[in-house]
């Protein structure tokens, strides 16, 4: 009975083979399908993948194109290749018939033993199958059918044949596919000319090629990293084709002693700024492990579309807008004179745009020129269809314009003689670069000059942290300084710094200090300097944005942290890494967090630091003992005093510099100006004192113990006499105005002895030391400092106590603080902690900036991210990636945080709305008008409202770099206003790429004259592609006008006086915030008629918006120690 059961089963077993043998002989061998046919597979490999813009219809561009596709027949693969690709993938490649049932054990076998896949068992002939006939999931029936078509191949194909397929399939980085797209795009070779290790190289990384690729990498760090992964790949593959007896033992040895001689070249045409940002997205391991996940292990055949988030209208014109404007900068930068013009173009391989449409940019032939009366004809042949087209005059008038700033000054308006004389400038035959002005109605395109520039920039535009357009210079190619040139971006920054400051307790309304003076961190004078005259020297915060004052700006930055209580400068001082550690539960011990703060951060406490120290805790807490002694009027002088800790070696540092003859007027002038800022501090104020009681004998004083070694000068101190205060002053002969008096020794005592004594003691402690306080005021303050450094010898010296204190140590919070702030907020390139962080020093990009005003403006920071958590600014620009069929395959979801408080993004935007009002953005304000449809009843354009903008201009030091960042609020959805959600970021720099300035004559390229107009264009391009009149109700706005509806948080808006530094008016009157050109503040706080505003002060850092885990990554340095400090 067993027998016959064993029988059955075998009969039933062999019918079961016998059927799947004649199933697959069926689908392989009898009916194997068109698509096995080599017609159909060289229409995959031949396949394009559809890029749109972000209607999902209009065509942007296309990956894989036949420009980007280099097919490469079995022959011309070199055998190195063939073995490397051999020995990489498939060592038994020409022994099995399609899948390896060894290679598939033994995979089994070492995932097993390691827990977790780490060695794949697919044939070079199942990978060729996959990638062609594309897998719709991994699914064990989808992975069937995959072993059908890797049969079929097997079946009708030579070993040779499968190899060429593969060879030509496999996917390069976004470049294109295939060894002959590898060889050219890694080491500028064809793929005959390849040698071992470079074909090692491309053979080991056709399933990871980002993984190995340098080029892609942000920064250098990542190249090298990219390069040791191919370089240990290569050693990989090396040692298998060793084995495998491909290569001897001395080719093996060269090739491991060799570097991978990588060399980028060009494959097909130059990408533009956004197909290279697609490019590199559809790089990113992140869209292409979801791509796996949906069965696409290569994305070169699998005819994916890919949507953008770029919309037509608006990227056309932030090109447009761009373009125009660096041809207006060069003209006034460098003139339109016909032999440097004509040479230039001559040299130029840039073929300009390949189409003729409004707005494009071409290159062309003058063919014929005629003047009639005013009429102004020179035609112009470009060579495109439908290229031959005409300069009229109004296309001379802007381009002369900028010639004759150039030839004369800034302020000189072109007339229409200057019109008529350019035409000397220009021949028939001359080459020129024109613009579409537009085209008439008999399809004849109407050009205006341009001169091709040497200036360049970049313009981006953002939307929720997406990017709308995007331009990277006038050719917009090659290198997108829109995303990767970093840049010193001028007082743009100010802003970052306000929000900080907002952030740390300060108010917009709290008035900021705006007269030249000298700042010292870490032993180093800074000494900022206006832009403009300064007007007032007091100006409240939102008006230091609006005036854009570099000194009160810096002087906040050095400030930052003087409105925090003792408790919460130390909650900031710690989460910054800067106070004492808690590591697995225990304090850091004082010795290691000492040597941290010296040693890395330059920390230095000694007896001078400790008295500049108490000194500083002395003037914080003196007001009210001054008032009990009568000496109220003098707090203001001390409040601002200097302590003058090494200020007489900075004097003769300065000294030194005026020596050199060579100095201009000006540059001596200045250094004077600094030596008088030097000049006014307390230690300074010790040596007049001294002096004084040797001039007048020292029975006349109180005796105090000096505060230290005090600053002596050459110059011989003299007591004067001023008649016009009644009054005497004890100071140096250079520093007294002409009408005062001299007053001998002799004399000041004879008039002491004919008073009583209390009247003498009054008169002596009446004399002003320098102008600055009386003898009196300054014994006291003395006496006071004293007290108070006798207190802070008996602390640890690098006790909190002690630290919050120390001048160098608070700046140091500040600016730290600033530092860790600007990483939160997205900004990858390095930022430095030096005080001219307002105005912009540090190079950032366009990019990091735009984002950084969207986030700061909104309230809300939207990233996007690998999987390892890395910023990728490449998938900002994806929509979506579809199917051949339009299924969704992947859709980018950034990442969005909070970035600062609603109050605070409230208030920073209304600083930014009143800069576009009242300053350096008002062109921008006159521009920017709400437009109605050509269908409309022209009410819109009766009412003539300016739409609200906000946007600060920066004006980088010597003028090397020009740019403006905004924000363009949307409308709100009941049609009777503007809102900040779900606007607009949009960023404009230009500069030469090698830094130099950007002035002429009385020419200065400001971030007004530079940038501004250009962000006009993209702004007004955005108003009109968004239609933003159809969401406006012309009938509210006519009673209310155009303004900009905020959250009510409690703010109040408060009527500022523009002419007195935009401080509030007292008493205080509110502002209705529709009634927009009324200089005003929003602010909070309690209005008092007999105090005016009780600022409120919020404690708002930026770690509140933080989870656990990003105040980790974002802050190192609080999360825990160095392990090398502990040692």
């Amino acid at each position: 009975m067993i027998k016959k059961i064993f029988l059955a089963l075998f009969i039933v077993v062999l019918l079961a083979f016998a059927g799947a043998g004649a199933v697959l002989y069926y689908f392989v061998v009898l009916e194997p399908g068109e698509e096995i046919s080599e017609e159909n597979i060289r229409s995959i490999l031949g396949r394009e993948s559809p890029v749109f813009y972000s209607d999902g219809v209009t065509p942007l561009g296309a990956f894989f194109s036949e420009a980007r596709r280099q097919y490469v027949e079995y022959q011309e693969i070199p055998e190195t290749f063939i073995n490397a690709l051999v020995a990489a993938e498939d060592n038994r490649f020409f022994s099995h018939f399609g899948f390896d049932v060894q290679g598939i054990a033994r995979a089994a076998i070492k995932n097993i033993e390691a827990g977790r896949i780490v060695q794949g068992g697919s044939t070079l002939t199942q990978q060729t199958a996959k990638n062609l006939f594309k897998r719709k999931d991994r699914s064990y029936k989808s992975k069937f059918i995959e072993l059908i078509y890797a049969l079929r191949l097997e079946y009708r194909y030579t070993k040779e044949d499968i190899l060429e397929f593969y060879s030509n399939q496999f996917f390069v980085s976004g470049n294109g596919h295939g060894l002959g797209v590898a060889a050219r795009y890694y080491f500028n070779k064809k793929p005959e000319e390849l040698t071992l290790i470079e074909s090692a190289y491309i053979a080991g990384s056709v399933k990871r090629p980002n993984y190995y690729n340098p080029f892609i990498k942000k920064d250098p760090e990542a190249m090298d990293l990219a390069k040791e992964r191919g370089r240990q790949r290569v050693a990989y593959v090396l040692k298998a084709m060793l084995n495998l007896g491909m290569i001897d033992e001395l080719d093996y040895k060269l090739a491991q002693i060799t570097k991978i001689p990588f060399e980028k070249g060009t494959v097909g045409y130059s990408l533009d700024s956004v197909m290279e940002l697609v490019t590199d997205a559809v790089s990113s391991e992140r869209l292409l492990e979801a791509m796996r996940a949906q069965g696409i292990d290569n994305i070169a055949t699998s005819g994916i579309r890919v949507i953008t988030t770029v919309d037509k209208y608006i990227q056309h014109q932030t090109l447009y807008g761009l373009r125009k404007q660096l041809s207006t900068l060069d003209v006034r930068l460098r003139g339109y004179e016909r032999e440097e013009v004509q040479k230039e173009l001559a040299q130029k391989k840039y073929r300009g745009d390949r189409t003729i449409e409004t707005g494009s940019f071409v290159f062309g032939t003058i063919e014929k020129m005629e003047k009639q009366g005013d009429e102004i004809v020179i035609e112009v042949e470009t060579g495109l269809q439908d290229g031959r087209g005409r300069i009229d005059r109004n296309g001379l008038e802007s381009l002369v314009d900028a010639r004759i700033k150039y030839l004369k000054n800034r302020w000189t308006e072109s007339t229409k003689k200057d019109v008529d004389e350019f035409l000397v400038q220009l021949q028939e035959g001359d080459r020129v670069w024109v613009s579409v002005r537009e085209i008439d109605e008999f399809t004849v395109p109407v050009f205006d000059l341009e001169r091709f520039p040497k200036v360049q920039g970049g313009a981006i535009a953002v939307n929720n942290g997406k990017i709308m357009s995007v331009a990277g210079g006038v050719e917009n190619r090659f290198f997108n300084r829109a995303m990767y040139a970093r840049r010193t971006m001028g007082s743009s920054y100010k802003p970052f710094v306000y929000s900080a400051a907002l952030q740390l307790g300060w108010n917009a309304a709290d008035l900021l200090v705006n007269k030249r003076d000298v700042f010292v961190f870490q032993n180093q004078p800074y000494f900022p300097r206006p832009d403009h005259e300064i007007d007032n020297e007091l100006v409240s915060m939102s008006w230091a944005g609006v005036r854009s004052e570099n000194v009160a700006s810096v002087w906040l930055t050095a400030h930052l942290c003087d409105h925090l209580s003792r408790s919460q400068f130390e909650d900031v001082a710690a989460q910054l890494g800067l106070g004492p550690r808690i590591v697995d539960g225990e304090p850091e011990p004082y010795r290691l967090f000492r040597s941290r703060i010296r040693d890395r951060y330059g920390i230095v406490i000694n007896e001078e630091v400790l008295r500049q120290a108490a000194f500083r805790k002395t003037v914080g807490s003196i007001q009210p003992d001054l008032v009990f002694e009568g000496l109220a009027p003098e707090y203001p002088a001390m409040k601002e005093l200097h302590y003058g800790l090494n200020f007489d070696q900075f004097e003769k540092q300065i000294d030194k510099e005026l020596a050199n003859r060579d100095l201009q007027e000006y540059e001596k002038k200045e250094l004077r100006l600094r030596k008088r800022l030097l000049a006014g501090n307390l230690l300074a104020l010790q040596s007049l004192y001294n002096r004084l009681q040797n001039y007048l004998g020292q029975d006349l004083f109180l005796g105090i113990s000096a505060l230290a070694p005090s600053i002596a000068r050459a110059e011989t101190p003299y007591l004067y006499f001023d008649p016009i205060n009644e009054s005497y002053q004890f100071d140096y002969p250079s520093s007294v105005p002409g009408y005062v008096q001299m007053v001998s020794p002799w004399q000041f005592h004879e008039r002491l002895n004919r008073a009583d004594p209390f009247t003498k003691k009054e008169q002596i402690e009446s004399i002003r030391l320098g102008d600055t306080m009386s003898v009196k005021a300054f014994e006291f303050l003395s006496r006071q400092v004293d007290s108070e450094f006798r207190r802070m010898r008996k602390l640890l010296p690098y006790s909190m106590d002690v630290l919050s204190e120390v001048e160098d140590f608070r700046i140091l919070v500040g600016l730290k603080y600033l530092v860790e702030f600007g990483k939160f907020l997205g900004i990858e390139s390095a930022l430095e902690p030096i005080l001219s962080f307002p105005l912009g020093s540090n190079v950032v990009t366009l990019m990091e900036t735009t984002r950084l005003y969207e986030a700061l403006v909104t309230g809300s920071l939207t990233l996007f991210r690998e999987e390892n958590g890395e910023i990728n600014n490449s998938l900002a620009i994806i929509d979506r990636i579809e199917s051949e069929d339009g299924a969704l395959l992947f859709r980018p979801e950034g990442v969005a945080r909070r970035a600062v408080s609603t109050k605070t993004s409230l208030v920073l935007g209304h600083i930014l709305e009143n800069t576009v009002k009242f300053g350096t953005g008002r062109y921008a304000d006159r521009e920017v008008k709400l437009q109605g449809p050509e269908e409309s009843d022209e009410m819109f354009d009766e009412l003539s409202l300016s739409i609200p903008l906000l946007g600060k201009t920066g004006t980088a030091n010597r003028y090397t770099n020009a740019s403006f960042f905004g924000y363009l609020p949307a409308p709100k959805e009941d049609g009777t206003g503007m809102v900040i959600e779900n606007g607009f970021g949009v960023g404009v720099y230009v500069g030469y790429d090698d830094n130099q300035p950007m002035r002429r004559g009385s020419t200065r390229i400001t971030g007004a004259a530079g940038a501004l107009p250009a962000w006009t264009t993209i702004v007004k391009a955005i108003v009109k592609s968004q239609e933003f009149e159809n969401f406006l109700d012309p009938v509210d706005l006519s009673f209310y006008g155009l303004a900009i509806e905020r959250k009510d948080m409690g703010q109040k808006n408060f009527l500022a006086l523009k002419d007195y530094g935009g401080q509030l008016k007292r008493p205080l009157e509110e502002v209705d915030t529709r009634d927009r050109y009324l200089p005003s503040i929003i602010t909070f706080g309690v209005a008092s008629e007999e105090k005016g505003l009780g600022p409120a002060r919020s404690f708002a850092p930026f770690w509140l918006n933080q989870t656990p885990a990003e105040r980790a990554e974002v802050l190192p340095t609080a999360a825990m120690a160095n392990p090398a400090e502990a040692q």
